[in-house]
Parts: C-alpha cells; structure tokens; sequence
C-alpha cells in the first residue's frame, strides 16, 4: 500500500460510510480513483469491511468479553470449535491469539440470562478445550483515529476522537423494518440506500430517514473499518490491564495518554477480573514494548498487573449480531 492507499483508510476509519466524493475532495482527487482504489483495497484483503459502532445497550443487548486459554486441540476439533464461533449468530468479535489468551471472543445477547446461556452451552460442546478463561463487562467503549496510518499527531477534542458505546441508556423501540435497516448497515456499513430500499421493501426516502434516525437517536454512533492488521504491519495488540488507586483525576490522565496515543485504537473500561482494555495497532517486538514501557512508568501508581495478547487473526469485528443475514447476500 503506498501514502493514498493510507490517507483512504485513514478516511474510512473516521467515517466510512462517507461518499466516493467526499474522500476525493479530501484528497484531492477524483472519486473515481477513490472507488478503483477501495475496490483494490478489499479485493487485496487490505480492508477486511466497515462497520458501524452501535450503542448495544439501545439496540437490546447485553455484552460480555472473554478471554479463553486452549488445550486438547487437534487440526479436526479446531476447524469444528471456530466453524461453530463463525456461525454462532450472538458471537460478534472473534479473535485468535498468542500470549495471555489464545482466544478472545463477545457475546452479545439479549440479556444477561441469554448470555448465561449461551456460555453454558459453549462449555457443554467445547468445555474439554478450555484451560481457563476469564470474563469480563464493558462499561465504556471508545475507539480513537487510526492518525498512524498517515503519521498525524492527534489534537484535542475532535480528532482524537470517535465514538462511545457501552453507556447507561435505554433500550430504543426499533420497528422490524427499522431493525432490518440496522442489519443491513451492520453487516455493510457503505451499504447504498437503494439497496437497503429494495431488499427491505421501502423507499430511498424511507431508508434514507431510517439510518438518520438509527444515528439521531444514538444507535448507531459512527462508521468504521476493520483493516488486516497483517498486511497493514502494524498487528492489533489486546493488553489487559489491572489497576489500582484510581482517583477520577488518574483516569482522567490515563484515558487522555490513550486518546492521544497514535497506536491505541479501543479503549474499553471493564468490570470483573480486569479494569482496562486497551487495542494497540504497532509492531510486534520492541515498538509494543517500548509502549508498554511507557505507560507503566508513566502510570506506575496505578498499573498493577499488565498481560498483553498478540492478535493475529480477527475472524470478524462488530458491535452486535447481524440479525437478518439473508438481507445481505
């Protein structure tokens, strides 16, 4: 990939949903090259899809996060564990890995009951390939600019910036033509408005007015990518982090250190067996560690215990379930 391939991204990640036109005008270019360019991007692999971050909480989910060591897996029982992941219609994050978990996956089920459920019979079918896992609660999502892309600083407030999920709100009542727009949106995030229109049987106008209320209304908080990490050469590390004395002010400190930080992407406060989770996109060996380095000098009043995952594989990357699959085939 070379700068514009990066600057495209780089795009997308802010708002991937945003037109040919208006990437051009940011770049400088046509919009015609935009399109042959993306279109290379995910032909290649390079750009995997783009999603939309959504406040699970409105759209009546609940969300758990597990983190699981692996044991008695041979190459038959592996295909069969992951087919079974891949399929699963309430695993929406999947991601395989090396270091503190071999597996990290979400649940994202319609209570906390349904969630019980759903673990429960993970462990009935694969319970004998679990060592251990841990469990844990977000309770706040933010996700930051990928500025590495294109080697920009971030600046405070906005560029930093991108979406919040995981909040204390209310279930949104969603019709089932509004919950079909929001699949479809799911599953594709630059899904056209004629598509949406034509497969869940309403106009342009209608779906057009259906994804401007899912945002209005705090259901849909903004439009993202999930990028090959592999080829981007810059792999996602998930790192988990165990705090203590965490004063409002230190937090405060410690989530604007991230925001600020080019190579974390995802930070994500959690209840149970840890108090922190961080995405960090950099290169394995000495670059994470001297990040890690860092931020437990920087912090070491706080940071107890730190045990990183490196990710090298991310089955797929979502807020929520895609509930009509049907729609976008």
């Amino acid at each position: 990939m070379d700068l514009t391939d990066r600057k495209i991204l780089y795009e997308l990640d802010q708002d991937s949903r945003q037109s040919y036109s208006a990437i051009a005008k940011s770049l400088k270019t046509s919009p015609q090259v935009i399109k042959y360019r993306v279109e290379n991007l995910l032909k290649a692999g390079a750009l995997q899809y783009c999603w939309p971050m959504v406040e699970y909480r409105k759209a009546g989910y609940f969300f758990g996060l597990y983190f699981f060591k692996l044991q008695n897996m041979d190459e038959k029982t592996e295909k069969e564990f992951f087919a079974y992941l891949n399929n699963h219609k309430f695993i929406p994050i999947i991601m395989r890995g090396e270091g503190y978990a071999d597996l990290i996956i979400a649940i994202c089920a319609r209570g906390i009951f349904h969630l019980r459920d759903i673990i429960t019979e993970l462990n009935n079918k694969f319970g004998r390939n679990f060592r251990e896992y841990d469990t844990t609660i977000p309770i706040g999502f933010t996700q930051f600019h990928r500025s590495y892309l294109i080697g920009a600083e971030k600046k405070l407030p906005g560029e930093a910036y991108t979406a919040f999920t995981g909040a204390d709100v209310k279930e949104e009542a969603l019709g089932e033509k509004e919950r079909k727009v929001l699949s479809m949106v799911n599953c594709n995030a630059r899904v056209p408005l004629v598509e949406i229109a034509r497969k869940v049987g309403i106009s342009e106008i209608t779906a057009k007015s259906i994804v401007k209320k899912l945002e209005r209304v705090g259901i849909i908080q903004s439009y993202t990518i999930l990028p090959n990490h592999v080829l981007l050469e810059k792999p996602r590390h998930r790192v988990l982090f165990k705090l203590a004395s965490l004063t409002s002010q230190k937090e405060k400190m410690l989530f604007t250190y991230c925001q600020l930080h080019p190579n974390i992407v995802h930070h994500l406060r959690v209840i149970g067996n840890w108090d922190l989770v961080l995405d960090i996109e950099v290169e394995r060996g000495e670059p994470f560690r001297k990040i890690i380095q860092e931020m437990k000098f920087k912090f070491s009043d706080i940071i107890q215990r730190v045990e990183p995952t490196y990710i090298y594989k991310i089955d797929r990357f979502r807020d929520i379930p895609v509930e009509y699959p049907q729609l976008s085939e």
